[in-house]
C-alpha cells in the first residue's frame, strides 16, 4: 500500500514539475509601438516598455512584471 502511495506522489510531483516548467516557457513579440519587448507565459508577463511618446524623440522606458491572473489583460 505504501509503494503505490509513494509512486502515485512521485509521478504527481513529476506532473506537476513538468507543467510549472511549461508555464514557465516564455514567448517574445515585439510591438510596433517604438520597440516594446514583451514575453508571454503562462504564468506570468515582462514587458520592457520603449514607447514613443506624444513628444519628438521621447520615449516611455521601464520594465513591468506581471504574474497570473493579470497577465491575460490587454496592454
Amino acid at each position: 500500500m505504501k509503494d503505490r502511495t509513494k509512486r502515485r506522489t512521485k509521478r504527481f510531483l513529476l506532473l506537476f514539475g513538468i507543467l510549472f516548467l511549461i508555464g514557465c516557457i516564455p514567448i517574445p513579440a515585439i510591438l510596433k509601438d517604438g520597440g516594446t519587448r514583451t514575453y508571454n507565459a503562462l504564468l506570468y508577463r515582462v514587458i520592457v516598455w520603449h514607447q514613443l511618446t506624444d513628444v519628438p524623440d521621447e520615449y516611455k522606458t521601464g520594465v513591468e512584471f506581471q504574474i497570473i491572473p493579470r497577465n491575460f489583460q490587454p496592454l
